[in-house]
């Protein structure tokens, strides 16, 4: 495994990769929306659908995740953890939007159990700490 960096904020990493993935998928839409010419709602398009649905899942997910991360960051949490908990996060998040955009319902599912993985483990790591 490749050396970790001893001062990385892992926090930050998340952050700035979390908005670009969610920004990304934003322009998805819009493009999508010129396409079709739909200017507002759905259309009732399946892939401008799809699209909105990736990028609305993404902030569902990722808004409460960076506040555990957050805390676990604020608990000092090892580096190696952090970096585990953000990057596997995001890497997930990835996943789950092609999982949806592509479609592909199996990397969807895997991603979701995953991603729901992920979440539980960090809240119960935090718990952990507390006690």
């Amino acid at each position: 495994m490749a050396k970790l960096r001893k001062n990385m904020n892992y926090l930050h990493l998340y952050i700035v990769l979390a908005v670009l993935l969610i920004s990304l998928l934003a322009m998805n839409i819009s493009k999508i929306r010129m396409q079709y010419q739909i200017g507002n709602g759905d259309g009732n398009n399946k892939k401008l659908k799809q699209a909105i649905r990736a990028h609305i899942n993404t902030l569902e997910h990722s808004i409460p995740f960076a506040l555990l991360l957050w805390v676990l960051s604020d608990m000092q949490l090892a580096n190696e953890y952090m970096a585990v908990f953000s990057v596997g996060f995001i890497i997930i998040r990835v996943m789950h939007s092609y999982g949806i955009l592509a479609p592909h319902f199996r990397m969807r599912q895997l991603a979701a159990a995953l991603c729901y993985i992920f979440e539980i483990a960090a809240c119960g790591t935090i718990l952990i700490k507390l006690i």
